[in-house]
């Protein structure tokens, strides 16, 4: 009884798995096709066959094509060739049962030969007044002996092919034992030796005997009833293809005579069948006139139908179909009509392909499938795709569409449904780009239901249904957690203020995993969710650690059945494992193991554990027991393209679904097979020179070389070719081979299908063996090998016989040569020995000789041996010296190299309060309402400090000069103006000393050269000044002059000399040759009593060398001293001319919008701008920017580098980009100014190559900012944009006796403080307002700091620092100012224990802030 319950609880199982596998799709048929574009004889292809040999033959309309997989050879009808092929027109092609290929075509009945490549043509002996209707083969079928039965358009004929004999029937009216008509379509021949004929009266037989021919009705019109197509399956049931449908009659058993016609309840209608045919598998398939082709299911006893579709170039290439073959590989192979003939390959695949079709009413809406989610019990799936929500039932491919109504509150919210999930109480949540839709399968209603925040947090990418019953719903926004029931809705964001909020606002995938966690993928990683506290915990790509995340951009998360989770993300695919501890690590797999492409898209995991990964290149599936991967593309059946993110669906069948770009592909993962069939090589070309042995070598082969077994070439033949194919033609082209020249190649020689030749050059005679093998596109390896055995000939002195030859006159030779030896070798004895005698005599008398040369050299020796070790005494204290020499040359170096620090260190710390204490008292010189005694005490003491200052830079300048860190700069400038600019400083105090003062410059000094006029004003200015500081009475001159006779660089060039003659009170002559060292004077008497820091003429000294020229002095003490420079000039032209004077009021008004996140530099810079008369509006940060852009268009934007939510240079891009979607900006072509506290070289390029303008230092330049708005006024005019004219200024701030301040502030680098502006709110100054918001900001400054160094977050820890550093240097603190410096280089450089270590330094310096 218990079995009997087994065996009745196993059948309901296996009916439920029946009932569920049959809502599976049926795998889809994928054709490639080969037409003339391939090189066929023409389009109509009429017959297919395969040979013994394995090619494919194809006859068409104009011709017989052969094919091997990549090359096809055309035969075709020649005039007056008599083996050439008989006509064209090749209906049929039969191969009988000795592997002879026979072909009928319009002009009778040809014999290929493939020894001679020709054809032989039998035609039946009638009388010519039939006319030619018996040569119009249509049909040919073996009778099973050595016979041909042909069916032609004048009657039935039997070929016998060993008597050559023809035996016709046609029909004869009135005799019912005739043919029924004469034009005979189809024949086919049962298993009794029956023969079966369609004729254009209807079907007709045949029996064994031949006695006489039966006919067989039909009840169809005369219309339909002529028969196109025979065929006799398995099961002994005949096949009919009539004009007007389908048939099919059984010949044994009970039933036998019973007819069956098929109709539109099967799959199919009344139509035009031209073909049928039953493959080696079983599988009956039909070809139609007009309706494609037709594949009959067995079981269900109906047909599958299979068209041409516009949309899918691998449908069927046409719908009339007009032949059918399956070859021995698997392969099936469809002629058509007007697009040659289509392939698909039958021994692999297994996969469906679910796309749109635009010929059937009820398919999907679009072919991008964004996401998938299974109905229920039912068997549909949903579908949610570019345009619409899809219900897809997969067995049938009926579609119910839902699209998206603007005006109809019952229809889904926006598109694409990207996102699609079903909560408890079987509600279906589609997510958009909009906000969400439920849609209540009870009811049929849609209901929209926006979500909170903005459009990013609307935009949904994925949702889960918990199993906390809570809705997590991911979108470009953040992640939002709704309860279905109340629509409660918290959202988590990116908050980067706080380290542990979600990684990144664009999130995508969501997984609750078996252990109760909650895994969020997001662009800028992986995150696990402590839902309690809502804190979330990061897992990054670190480019440092193997066994981190591959990368942050995740795609998909899944666990497996054994519980390990894998992240896909944007750079592979990635298996977690978390040890003991707590920790995680993780395993990546990318193409370099086996996946197909580094984009992961979705996963899922079959039945037998195997997991299933799309990508952006295809499918592939990877054993985790065994490590194995295997890939997918669509040339294996599945859609093209790449996969969307997530997009992907496990049923309750097992049936996998991978949505994508064009379609979705699905299918049965035990059902996918590869196709196990070797393929067969054979060698297909021999070519000498790029030549065909055919034609190089004419008889030189017997046969087609796929025949040919050997061949010998001639020793001519030093560089030759073999070609080779594959004969599988499922993927020709991803076939792969390996070959091997035995005697030459030591291993196997790897190619693929790209690469079908191989190719040697000088090989010595001999034989070789040339051998190739291949595999499939499954990789799938034959046994069988084809091999080619190649003799090389030997040259004709490389013969046997001529080396013979050869031996027989070396030997000659020898033989003669060594009598000729001996006899001279008797004649040199003697003379030797006549020789021998007198030498010997010689030697001994030279031997003597040498003995005493030898006793002298060894007393020489000696001699040497004693000089050698005194040289090398001498060369130890020689090294002793020099390296001596060396440490006191380095020491020298070292005091030189810390003395210029300690200039440079102590000019940049003198020049720091200096700066400050010239900028105050410029600010003081401003106010109008000063007394004249006071503004007179007050300039002197800018006067004295001034003086200090030029001490300083001297020091400064020549510390740089020393460090090599001064450069001289080549540009345009007016010689004479310079001459004339630095004169005009020393006119006044000449006439006030009452000393007379002449500049006389000669008429050949060219007007305009190119050098550094900066460094010449320098030195002149020195020059003059030493003149002016030394000489009381008399007279001073300057003399400027061309030197044509020092001229040393050619055309183009000048050498200038400059001259300044003074009466002062000379120098002594033991004083000029150190005058131009430095700290050098004439004696220490002048420096009490004239002052100075004796750099002056050294640095004068080194610019003129850094310049290329040089300075002399000729002095007389008590008369007076002359000084030359000669410098070399090269010609320039005139520099261009600034169009508005400095600090010229500006024509126009400009609406400016200043983009700095500390109050401080925002007061600052409001005053600068408003003072100049222009408006100005502040934004916080880069988004603020971004936003300000949108709604006003600004004429000028002066953009902060380094701020929160986004810094200057993102914020340059965004707006150069148009904004965001959201916020577009009004002008993408305003002018952006970089505003920063960091002046370098590589500051300013990366600030201009994001897409800046200009460039601005803190604390901020007057002039500078005048000249940017200036540049921003000349633009916008350029651009052709109407500006407001200036509003006239107050007469209060025309203040032009004022001293040029902004000139000193970008001298010393202080910024200038604006005058008070002309409404003073609250009664305080400039200074005091910006100390008090500095200290306001402070706090919150303070706490920004501390979180991101608790965070680790140095990139905003920098961020803080550098706005710091901007305020201190506008507020004259530079001992604070240096410190953030020094605090901002540690936050760039990733120093953490040094900025915790400088902490306690800047809590010093802010308190006092606070406490003030």
């Amino acid at each position: 009884m218990s079995a009997l319950l087994r065996c009745i609880a196993g059948l309901l199982l296996l009916a439920l798995g029946a009932a569920a596998m049959a809502t599976a799709p049926r795998p889809t048929l994928r054709f490639e096709h080969l037409s003339v574009a391939e090189g066929m004889a023409q389009e109509t292809v009429l017959s297919v066959v395969q040979d013994r040999d394995g090619f494919m033959w194809f006859g068409t309309q104009n011709g017989l094509s052969r094919f091997d997989g990549y090359r096809v050879v055309n035969y075709r009808a020649a005039t007056g060739k008599p083996r050439a092929l008989s006509n064209n027109w090749v209906r049929v092609l039969h191969l009988d049962r000795h592997g002879r290929l026979w072909l009928g075509t319009d002009g009778g009945l040809n014999l290929f030969d493939p020894v001679t490549q020709s054809f032989t043509l039998f035609t039946p002996d009638e009388t010519a007044r039939r006319g030619n209707g018996n040569r119009h083969i249509n049909a040919i079928v073996g009778d099973g002996e050595d016979g041909l039965w042909i069916g032609t358009n004048d009657g039935l004929q039997h070929f016998d092919t060993v008597l050559r004999r023809f035996t016709t029937w046609h029909h004869a009216r009135g005799d019912e034992r005739s043919l029924s008509d004469d034009n005979v379509n189809a024949l086919a021949m049962d298993g009794d030796g029956r023969l079966w004929i369609g004729t254009g009266g209807g079907l007709d037989s045949l029996g064994p005997q031949r006695e006489r021919i039966e006919h067989h009705g039909s009840d169809l019109a005369p219309r339909a009833s002529p028969v196109h197509a025979l065929m006799v399956d398995g099961d002994a049931r005949l096949w009919v293809g009539r004009l007007g449908g389908l048939e099919r009659r059984a010949l044994r058993g009970p039933q036998a005579g019973s007819v069956r016609r098929f109709g539109p309840r099967d799959g199919i209608g009344p139509w035009w069948i031209t073909a049928l045919y039953r493959d080696a598998a079983g599988e009956i398939w039909v070809g139609t006139h007009d309706d494609g082709l037709l594949r009959w299911r067995g079981r269900e006893d109906t047909f599958d139908s299979h068209r041409h579709a516009v949309t899918d170039r691998h449908s069927l290439g046409d719908n009339q179909v007009s032949a059918l073959y399956r070859d021995r590989l698997g392969t099936f192979w469809v002629g058509t009509w007007y697009a040659g003939v289509s392939r698909v390959d039958l021994g692999s695949g297994g996969f469906a392909r679910i796309v749109r079709r635009d010929e059937a009413p009820d398919t999907l809406a679009d072919n991008k499938a964004r996401a998938l989610l299974a109905d229920g019990d039912s068997g549909a799936i949903w579908v949610g795709t570019g345009t619409a929500l899809n219900r897809v039932d997969p067995g049938t491919g009926k579609t119910t569409v839902y699209r998206h109504e603007p005006d109809n509150p019952n229809s889904i919210i926006d598109v694409p449904a990207s996102a699609l999930a079903r909560d408890r109480a079987g509600r279906l949540w589609i997510g958009s780009r909009t906000g969400l839709t439920i849609f209540d399968p009870g009811t049929r209603r849609f209901t929209r239901l926006p979500l909170p925040g903005d459009a990013d947090a609307n935009n949904v990418r994925n949702i889960l249904a918990g199993e906390d019953g809570f809705l997590w719903i991911a979108t470009r926004g953040g992640l939002h957690r709704m309860d279905p029931k109340t629509r409660a809705i918290e959202s988590y964001r990116h908050d980067p203020a706080k380290s542990t909020s979600l990684a990144d606002d664009i999130v995508r995938p969501i997984l609750h995993d078996r252990r109760g966690r909650m895994w969020i993928g997001t662009f800028d990683g992986l995150d696990l969710m402590d839902r309690a506290s809502g804190r979330f915990r990061h897992f990054r790509h670190d480019p440092y650690d193997a066994a981190s995340l591959s990368h942050d951009e995740v795609h998909y998360l899944f666990e497996d059945s054994r519980g390990d989770i894998w992240v896909g993300t944007a750079v592979g695919l990635n298996r977690m494992v978390t040890a003991k501890d707590g920790s995680v690590s993780f395993v990546r797999y990318t193409t370099r193991h086996g996946l197909i492409d580094d984009a992961v898209a979705a996963i899922l995991e079959d039945a037998d554990g195997r997991l299933w990964v799309s990508t952006t290149a295809g499918l592939s599936c990877f054993d985790p027991e065994s490590g194995r991967w295997r890939s997918y593309t669509s040339a294996d059946g599945i859609t093209e393209g790449a996969f969307f993110d997530g997009a992907a669906l496990r049923t309750a069948d097992g049936t996998l679904y991978f949505g994508g770009f064009n379609g979705i592909t699905a299918f049965d993962p035990r059902a996918i097979r590869d196709n196990r069939v070797a393929p067969r090589p054979v060698i297909t070309g021999l070519a000498i020179f790029n030549q065909p042995v055919e034609q190089a070598f004419p008889g030189l082969l017997k046969g087609p070389v796929e025949h040919a077994e050997s061949v010998t070439l001639p020793p001519s033949a030093s560089v030759f070719s073999l070609e080779f194919s594959a004969l599988h033609f499922a993927a020709p082209e991803r076939n792969r081979f390996a070959y091997r020249l035995d005697g030459f190649d030591e291993q196997w020689v790897q190619a693929d299908a790209g690469k079908r030749f191989a190719t040697y050059t000088n090989l010595d005679p001999g034989t070789y063996v040339f051998r190739v093998r291949a595999a499939n596109k499954d990789g799938v390896w034959s046994e069988q090998v084809a091999a080619l055995a190649i003799t090389i000939e030997p040259p004709p002195w490389g013969t046997p016989w001529f080396r013979a030859a050869l031996l027989a006159l070396a030997l000659a030779l020898v033989y003669g040569g060594v009598r000729l030896r001996l006899s001279g070798l008797r004649r040199q004895k003697e003379q030797l020995a006549h020789q021998v005698g007198v030498r010997t005599e010689e030697v001994e008398r030279q031997n003597r000789v040498l003995e005493r040369q030898a006793a002298e050299l060894r007393d020489k020796e000696g001699r040497v041996r004693q000089q050698s070790n005194e040289l090398a005494r001498a060369y130890r204290a020689l090294q002793e010296n020099e390296e001596f020499l060396r440490q006191a040359k380095q020491r020298a170096e070292d005091a030189t190299r810390q003395k210029s620090e300690f200039l440079a260190n102590m000019s940049h710390e003198m020049r720091t309060p200096l700066a400050g204490v010239i900028g105050m008292l410029g600010f003081a010189l401003r106010d109008p309402v000063l007394r004249d005694n006071t503004r007179e005490q007050i300039a002197l003491g800018q006067a004295n400090a001034q003086a200090l200052l030029a001490i300083i830079n001297d020091l400064l300048d020549f510390s740089k000069i020393e460090a090599g860190k001064l450069s001289i700069e080549n540009i345009d400038f007016d010689l004479h103006a310079a001459i004339r600019g630095v004169a005009s400083l020393f006119e006044e105090g000449a006439a006030a000393r009452n000393v007379g003062f002449e500049v006389k410059v000669g008429p050949g000094v060219p007007h305009f050269v190119e050098g550094d006029p900066t460094r010449l004003r320098q030195v002149l200015v020195n020059l003059l000044g030493n003149a002016f500081k030394f000489t009381t009475e008399g007279s001073i001159k300057i003399e400027v002059e061309r030197r044509d006779d020092d001229q040393v660089r050619g055309e183009g060039w000048n050498m200038v000399r400059f001259t300044v003659r003074d009466t002062g009170i000379g120098i002594a002559p033991d004083a000029l040759p150190r005058l131009f060292q430095k700290f050098e004077q004439a004696d220490a008497g002048t420096t009490r009593r004239y002052g100075g820091t004796g750099l002056g003429l050294a640095i004068c000294r080194q610019l003129v060398t850094l310049m290329g020229g040089s300075i002399g002095v000729n002095s007389v003490e008590g008369k007076g001293s002359t000084f030359s420079v000669l410098l070399p000039l090269a010609d320039g032209v005139a520099p261009p001319q600034a169009d508005n004077p400095a600090r010229a009021p500006h024509t126009h008004r400009l609406r400016i919008l200043c983009a700095e996140d500390f109050p401080t530099n925002q007061i600052i810079a409001r005053t600068m701008i408003e003072e100049m008369g222009h408006l100005v509006d502040v934004a916080a940060d880069g988004l603020q920017a971004v936003a300000a852009c949108s709604r006003t268009r600004y004429d000028l934007v002066l953009m902060d580098g380094r701020m929160p939510e986004m810094d200057g240079a993102n914020a340059t891009r965004v707006i150069r980009a148009g904004g965001t979607p959201d916020a577009r900006v009004l002008d993408t072509h305003v002018m952006i100014v970089a505003l920063t506290a960091n002046a370098s070289l590589e500051d300013r390029t990366r600030y201009l190559a994001c897409g800046m303008d200009g460039f601005l230092t803190k604390p901020i330049d007057e002039d500078a900012l005048h000249a940017q708005i200036s540049r921003a006024i000349e633009r916008q005019r350029a651009r052709g944009v109407e500006l407001p004219p200036m509003p006239p200024m107050p007469a209060a701030l025309d203040a032009m006796d004022a001293p040029p301040v902004a000139a000193l502030d970008a001298m010393f680098g202080v910024a200038p403080e604006p005058a008070p502006p002309r409404p003073v709110p609250r009664g305080g100054g400039l200074q005091e307002r910006l100390r008090a918001a500095f200290a306001a900001d402070l706090p919150r400054r303070r706490a920004e700091l501390d979180a991101a160094l608790a965070a680790g977050d140095m990139t905003e820890a920098g961020r803080v620092l550098h706005g710091l550093r901007g305020s201190a240097a506008h507020l004259g603190e530079a001992g604070l100012e240096r410190l953030c410096a020094e605090l901002e280089a540690l936050a760039d450089a990733g120093d953490a224990p040094g900025l915790a270590a400088a902490g306690a330094r800047l809590e010093r310096h802010l308190a006092a802030f606070q406490d003030a």
